[in-house]
C-alpha cells in the first residue's frame, strides 16, 4: 500500500493555506464594504454626468467580480477540505534483480592479493562517506530552514533594507520632480494613477521582503508535509543506506557502480548547499531587487530574478514528489519474497533518482527562459501597435 492517509494530507495542507483563505476573506468583505459604499457615493453625486456614471459602474463590476473570486476561492477550499476521501488500491510493478555474479576462485596469487586489497580498500572508502552524505540529504530533502531563522540572514537583511530605504526616498524625489517639471521641460508625462500604486506597493513590499519570502518557505513546507503525510513510503535515503551498509557483498563492480553513484550523491550534496545559499543570498538582496521593480528599465530583470528565486524555493516540492515515486520503484524490489532490496538494482535506482534531481532546477530555468520569449514578443507587439495608433491620430489631427 503506497497510499496510506490521503486525510493526513488534507489536514496539513488545509492548516496552512485555509488559515490564509479565511484571513483573505475577510480583508476581502471588509474591503468590498468600502468600495461598494465609495462606487454608491460616485454614483449618486455624478449629477448625471455619463463619464463618472460609467466610472462608478465600472468600480461597482470590478468590486463584485473580486469579491464573488475570493468567494469562489473560499468555497473551494470547503469542498476540498471535504474531499479525497478514497483512495487507490494496488501493489507496486516488481523489476529484475541484479544479482552480483562472484568471480571464480582464484589462487591465492599476486592478483588475488591486489583483487582482495582493492576491493576492501574500496569498501572501507565507501562505508566511511556514505552515511554522511546520505544523512546530510535526508536533512535537505526534509524541508527548507526560514530565512529570518538565520541571525546572519536577517541582520544583512535589515542592512540592506536600510539601505534600500534611503535609495527609495531619492528615487520618489527624483520621480516627483520629473512630474512636477514634465510640463515644463516637455518630459514624457507619467501614469500617476499606476505610479503612486507601485510606489506603496514597493515601499511596503521593501520593508517586509523577508517575512514575505519566509511565508512563501512556509507554504513550499506545508505541500511537501502534505504529500509526505498521506504517502506510506520506505525512505529513499534509510534504503540506500541499508544498500551501503550491504554493498561489500557485491564484489568489486559492484563497489565501482557505488563510487559512481556516491559521486552524483555528493554533486547533488553541493546543489543543496549551494540553493541553501541562493535562499539567504536571495532574502538579503530582495529589497534592492525590488527597488528595481519600481525602475521602469529594471523591471524585466527584477521580474526574472523574482521567478527564479520562486523556482528556487518549490524545487524541492519537486524534489520530493520524484523521492516518492522512486520509493515505490523500491517497493517493487521488495515485493515478493525478498525482504531486502536487490543492491546492484537498487543502486542504478539510486542514481537514476539522483540524476533527475540534479536536473529539475535546470528543467525549471529552461521553462522560466521559454516564457520570456513570447512576452517581449506580445509586448513589442503592443508598442508597435500603440505606436501606430498614435501615429495615425496624430495625421488625422493635422
Amino acid at each position: 500500500m503506497l497510499f496510506a492517509d490521503i486525510a493526513s494530507a488534507k489536514d496539513v495542507m488545509s492548516s496552512v493555506v485555509s488559515p490564509l483563505v479565511l484571513t483573505l476573506s475577510a480583508i476581502a468583505g471588509l474591503v468590498f464594504i468600502l468600495i461598494l459604499i465609495y462606487s454608491g457615493f460616485q454614483y449618486i453625486t455624478s449629477s448625471g454626468n455619463p463619464e463618472k456614471l460609467q466610472a462608478s459602474k465600472k468600480i461597482m463590476k470590478d468590486c463584485l467580480i473580486g469579491i464573488v473570486l475570493i468567494i469562489g476561492a473560499a468555497t473551494i477550499t470547503a469542498i476540498l477540505n471535504h474531499a479525497y476521501g478514497s483512495q487507490p488500491t494496488g501493489t507496486a510493478s516488481n523489476l529484475p534483480n541484479l544479482a552480483a555474479i562472484k568471480p571464480q576462485s582464484t589462487s591465492p596469487g599476486l592478483v588475488g592479493v591486489l583483487i582482495d586489497a582493492i576491493t576492501g580498500m574500496l569498501q572501507d572508502l565507501i562505508q566511511s562517506i556514505a552515511r554522511p552524505i546520505i544523512s546530510a540529504l535526508d536533512y535537505f530533502t526534509s524541508g527548507t530552514p526560514l530565512v529570518a531563522d538565520n541571525p546572519s540572514v536577517f541582520s544583512l537583511w535589515l542592512i540592506t533594507a536600510a539601505v534600500a530605504d534611503s535609495l527609495f526616498v531619492l528615487i520618489v524625489g527624483l520621480l516627483g520632480f520629473h512630474v512636477m517639471s514634465a510640463s515644463t521641460l516637455g518630459l514624457d508625462e507619467l501614469d500617476i494613477k499606476h505610479i503612486f500604486p507601485q510606489i506603496l506597493v514597493t515601499f511596503l513590499c521593501l520593508n517586509s521582503s523577508i517575512f514575505l519570502i519566509d511565508i512563501i518557505i512556509t507554504l513550499s513546507n506545508g505541500m511537501i508535509n502534505a504529500v509526505k503525510a498521506g504517502f506510506d513510503y520506505s525512505n529513499v535515503w534509510t534504503v540506500l543506506e541499508k544498500v551501503t551498509d550491504s554493498s561489500g557483498s557485491t564484489g568489486l563492480a559492484g563497489l565501482l557502480i557505488m563510487i559512481i553513484f556516491l559521486v552524483l550523491a555528493f554533486i547533488l550534496l553541493v546543489y543543496y548547499v549551494g540553493r541553501l545559499v541562493t535562499l539567504y543570498l536571495g532574502a538579503v538582496l530582495a529589497p534592492i531587487l525590488i527597488l528595481l521593480w519600481l525602475l521602469p528599465s529594471f523591471k524585466d530583470f527584477a521580474s526574472n530574478a523574482a521567478k527564479t528565486y520562486l523556482s528556487t524555493v518549490f524545487v524541492l516540492f519537486i524534489h520530493v514528489i520524484i523521492l516518492l515515486l522512486a520509493s515505490s520503484i523500491f517497493a517493487g524490489l521488495v515485493s515478493g519474497s525478498a525482504s531486502t532490496p536487490d543492491t546492484i538494482m537498487s543502486l542504478i535506482v539510486g542514481m537514476s533518482t539522483l540524476l533527475a534531481l540534479i536536473k529539475t532546477q535546470g528543467v525549471l530555468a529552461q521553462l522560466n527562459y521559454a516564457s520570456i520569449g513570447p512576452k517581449a514578443i506580445r509586448r513589442l507587439s503592443s508598442q508597435f501597435v500603440r505606436g501606430l495608433s498614435g501615429t495615425s491620430y496624430s495625421y488625422s489631427e493635422s
